[in-house]
């Protein structure tokens, strides 16, 4: 297990408070929303090299990664009420009719309620554009990133598209 102390959100946030930077301040200057920002110290996203170099600029340093080691670390976390809003879609969705304007309407609210989930654990599971050439050599087996998934949610990912699954017939 890596040290938290090393993994890049929580160098980032450290450094933040060293040079006595708000959220605020340091989101502005990366030009990211303060959301976005938060995400990146509780390691729910991962910034990308644009946003890797311009924090090494902030803090003047001149590594891309601000000295974290590898693997990065992700941890999908999902707010309660989009999971309990697509277990309710998933509870409340009829089978499949064979009506397509019925059909289609079911699977549009399923679709609504997954997108935001999947928003989250596609950006978990994004890679930043990192020069991998720089950190591994050829035909290492090296970690660059974990991610932490949450099986609630995983289950309900796939409860969710057998659903869209049915009502498509397919």
């Amino acid at each position: 297990m890596q040290n938290e102390s090393n993994e890049l959100h929580a160098i980032i946030k450290r450094l933040r408070i060293q040079k006595d930077y708000t959220k605020e301040q340091v989101a502005k200057y990366l030009e990211v929303e303060v959301s976005t920002y938060s995400d990146y110290e509780l390691a729910r996203r991962t910034p990308d090299i644009k946003g890797l170099r311009k924090l090494a600029e902030l803090y003047g340093l001149n590594n891309e990664l601000l000295g974290a080691r590898l693997p990065i670390v992700a941890r999908t976390v999902y707010p309660e009420d989009v999971l309990l809003q697509l277990e309710r879609a998933i509870a409340t969705c009829p089978e499949r009719a064979g009506n397509y304007l019925q059909d289609k309407k079911a699977y549009d609210m399923l679709k609504a309620a997954l997108d935001p989930v999947l928003e989250i654990r596609n950006n978990a599971l994004d890679l930043p554009n990192i020069d991998l050439k720089k950190y591994t050599t050829p035909f290492s087996n090296q970690t660059i990133k974990t991610v932490e998934l949450d099986m609630r949610t995983e289950k309900l990912i796939i409860e969710c598209i057998e659903k869209q699954n049915d009502l498509l017939d397919w």
